[in-house]
C-alpha cells in the first residue's frame, strides 16, 4: 500500500513535473555530472549565470501532459469501482492533486498503463508499463507459487530498465522496496492478506471516537469499550439491537439483491409485437441449464427426421419450432418450474433503467450517457456449438427486461449490442482492444442477466508517433469489480462466483518482449531528441 503510493508519487510527479513530488531538477542533473554519467543530460552553464537543462526522456512536453490529463478527465468507471478520478485532475496545471492511497493503487494497476501510451519515448513507456503490470500481478487474489521466481526476475529487470530512464534521485528506499515485494508474498501470502487498508480504516474509526482533544487516547478507549460492551452484552442487547442499523457503517449496496432486483427506471408495458417476447423466451430456454435435455432431444429428433440436412438447417429449424414443440410436450413428470417455462411468458414485461444482480449494478447505455458512471458494459462467455470452443463476447446493454412467467417466476434479461469477435484484439502492450463500432450477432442479442459480468471501456490513447490520421478511435476493455463479499452471508467470492477471471493484461510478458526487441540497440533510453529543454536558475 505505502510502496505503491510512494512509487506512484515518484513516477507521476516526475512525468507531470508536480512540485514537491518530482525527482527532476537542477540538483539531480548536477548529481549526474558529479557521477560522470549521462553526459547528454548534464546542465550547461549560460553567460547569465543560469543553467540550461537538456530534455530527458521523462520530461514530457505540454501536448503529452495535456493528452494524459484529458484522458483521465473523461474517465467513466462503474459505480463503486473507485473514487472520482476526474476530480483529481487539474487541467490548469496539468497535474494530479488530492489523491489518496487507494487512488494510487487503482491508477498504478489499471489506468496508468493505458494513459502512459500518450507519450512518445518508447523505452520509457515500456518500462512504466512493465512496472504497472508487476503491481497488477501481485495484487491478484490468487498467485501461483511456481511463478514467483520468474516474477522476482521480472521485477529486477523492470527496476533496471527504470534506472536507464530516470535520474539517480528517483531511486529512494521506497522504489528499492519493489524487489522485496515478491519475497514478502512468498513468506506471507498474497498482498491483500498483509495490506494496510484495514488498519488505516480502523484508525479512521478510532479518530472518530475522539470527543476530548485534551485526552484523545481516553476518548478512544472509552468509546471503544462502550461499543464492545454493547455488542457483547448478551441476549438483552442482542434483542434490542437486532433490527437497528449500525452508526457510521454504510449499508451494503447489494444486500438482498444478489438474485436480481431493479434499482431505477421501472416501467411495465406490452410490446407491440408479441414475437419479440417469443424471441426472448427462446433465448431464455436456450441458456437455462435445466432446459438442456429438452434442447438436445428436439435437435436429435430433427436430425433423425431430416437425414442429410446440414447443421445450419437443423439449428434454424430448432429455433423456429422449439417453443411450440416444448409447449405440446408431455410434462406430467417434470418439475413445476419446467412446466411454467414450457407454457410460455406473459405478453406484459417490465423494463428497468438500472438493475442489481450478482454483485454488479448494470444500467442501460442510454442512462449512462446522462451519468458520470459507466455501468452498461458487459462480458459474456459462451461455447460455440460447432467447434466446442469457449469464446468471450463484449458489448453494451441496450435494454433490461424482466420476463414474467406468472406471479412466482420472473427472469431478468439484457438486450445487448455485441462487438464482433474478430474486432477484439490484443495490442502490443497486452491490452484487450475493441472497435465498438463493429456491431454483430444482431440475431442473438438477449442474454440472461445472471450470465453477464461487468466490464467498462476507456478510449485507447496513442502517442503522435503511433497515431494514424485515418485510424478510428478504439477502446480498451477493463474488468469491473464484483461487490459480493459479506453480502447475504457470502464470505468467499469463489463460493458463488461463476465467472472466469479477466485481467487487464493478456500474454503481457511475451508482448512486451516484442516491443523491447523493436527498440534500436543504439538508442539511449534517457535522451529525448524531440525536446528543447529549459533554463533554470541556481
Amino acid at each position: 500500500m505505502h510502496v505503491q503510493k510512494n512509487v506512484f508519487d515518484s513516477v507521476v510527479g516526475t512525468l507531470l513535473d508536480i512540485k514537491s513530488k518530482t525527482k527532476e531538477g537542477l540538483n539531480s542533473r548536477l548529481d549526474m555530472q558529479h557521477l560522470k554519467i549521462r553526459k547528454e543530460l548534464h546542465p550547461v552553464l549560460l553567460e547569465n549565470g543560469k543553467y540550461h537543462l537538456p530534455a530527458a526522456s521523462y520530461n514530457l512536453n505540454r501536448e503529452e501532459k495535456h493528452a494524459m490529463c484529458v484522458w483521465l478527465k473523461n474517465l467513466k468507471v462503474p459505480s463503486g469501482f473507485c473514487s472520482n478520478i476526474r476530480s483529481l485532475v487539474s487541467m490548469k496545471d496539468l497535474t494530479l492533486t488530492n489523491y489518496n492511497s487507494h487512488d494510487c493503487h487503482v491508477m498504478l494497476t489499471t489506468f496508468l498503463p493505458i494513459a502512459i501510451r500518450a507519450i512518445n519515448p518508447v523505452f520509457l513507456k515500456m518500462a512504466i508499463t512493465r512496472l504497472c503490470y508487476f503491481f497488477n500481478k501481485i495484487s491478484e487474489k490468487v498467485i501461483i507459487r511456481d511463478e514467483l521466481e520468474s516474477l522476482q526476475k521480472f521485477a529486477a529487470e523492470t527496476l533496471s530498465q527504470l534506472e536507464m530512464c530516470f535520474p539517480p534521485s528517483f531511486f529512494d528506499i521506497m522504489v528499492h522496496l519493489i524487489v522485496h515485494l515478491v519475497p514478502q508474498i512468498e513468506a506471507l501470502g498474497p498482498m491483500y492478506f498483509h495490506e494496510m487498508w484495514t488498519y488505516e480504516r480502523f484508525m479512521s474509526i478510532l479518530n472518530g471516537y475522539m470527543s476530548n482533544r485534551a485526552h484523545p487516547e481516553g476518548s478512544m478507549i472509552e468509546a471503544y469499550t462502550t461499543e464492545e460492551a454493547i455488542e457483547s452484552g448478551g441476549p438483552l442487547c442482542n434483542n434490542l439491537l437486532k433490527d437497528q442499523v449500525s452508526i457510521g457503517l454504510p449499508p451494503l449496496r447489494h444486500e438482498g439483491r444478489l438474485g436480481g432486483r431493479g434499482r431505477m427506471g421501472w416501467k411495465s408495458f406490452i410490446p407491440p409485437d408479441y414475437n419479440i417476447v417469443l424471441e426472448v423466451h427462446y433465448s431464455i430456454l436456450q441458456q437455462l441449464i435445466i432446459m438442456d435435455p429438452f434442447t438436445k432431444q428436439h435437435m436429435k429428433e430433427l436430425r433423425e427426421e431430416n437425414l442429410g440436412c446440414t447443421n445450419d438447417w437443423v439449428h434454424k429449424e430448432h429455433k423456429r419450432q422449439f417453443t411450440a414443440w416444448l409447449k405440446n410436450l408431455d410434462m406430467t413428470d417434470e418439475s413445476e418450474t419446467i412446466k411454467i417455462l414450457a407454457s410460455g411468458p406473459s405478453s406484459q414485461v417490465i423494463s428497468w433503467q438500472s438493475y442489481d444482480i450478482s454483485g454488479f449494478t448494470f444500467s442501460t447505455s442510454f442512462r449512462d450517457t446522462k451519468r458520470m458512471a459507466q455501468n452498461s458494459g458487459v462480458r459474456c462467455e459462451a461455447v460455440d456449438d460447432t467447434t466446442g470452443e469457449e469464446t468471450t463476447y463484449f458489448g453494451f446493454i441496450n435494454d433490461i427486461w424482466e420476463v414474467e412467467y406468472g406471479p412466482r417466476l420472473q427472469i431478468p434479461v439484457f438486450r445487448c449490442r455485441w462487438v464482433q469477435d474478430k474486432h477484439v484484439t490484443v495490442d502490443n502492450y497486452g491490452q484487450r482492444v475493441l472497435d465498438l463500432s463493429k456491431v454483430g450477432y444482431k440475431d442473438d442479442p438477449w442474454i440472461l442477466a445472471n450470465r453477464a459480468t461487468q466490464v467498462f471501456y476507456v478510449e485507447q490513447i496513442l502517442s503522435t508517433n503511433e497515431k494514424k490520421s485515418t485510424q478510428k478511435p478504439k477502446h480498451v476493455a477493463i474488468p469491473g469489480k464484483q461487490q459480493i463479499v459479506e453480502v447475504d452471508g457470502v464470505m468467499d467470492l469463489e463460493d458463488v462466483n461463476q465467472f472466469s477471471e479477466m485481467s487487464l493484461f493478456t500474454n503481457f510478458e511475451e508482448k512486451i518482449k516484442n516491443v523491447e526487441k523493436s527498440i534500436p540497440q543504439t538508442s539511449l533510453p534517457w535522451v529525448r531528441h524531440d525536446g528543447q529543454g529549459w533554463t533554470v536558475a541556481r
